[in-house]
């Protein structure tokens, strides 16, 4: 676990390890807050191509996570 501590930046897939469906999954939030006080650097990844960084922020959001858009990079965005 100190190892992991250690790491200064994070890349996160999203379906299946922050949520499934429309449900959060246990210690998605207590990650992102550990994330967010401890100052690390951090992208969720998705390969789904159907929401903007925005409505995925509005996802989380409704889910009790408060992340920005800059967190998030999708497929679309890597195909322009």
């Amino acid at each position: 676990m100190d190892e992991l501590k250690e790491k200064l930046a994070f890349i996160s897939d999203m379906d299946g390890v922050i949520y499934h469906g429309n449900r959060l999954l246990p210690g998605a939030k207590e990650f992102v807050d550990w994330l967010n006080a401890n100052n690390k650097k951090y992208l969720f990844l998705t390969n789904s191509s159907e929401r903007t960084p925005r409505e995925l922020r509005e996802k989380l959001s409704r889910l009790g996570i408060d992340v920005p858009e800059e967190h998030f990079y999708t497929s679309a965005l890597a195909s322009v």
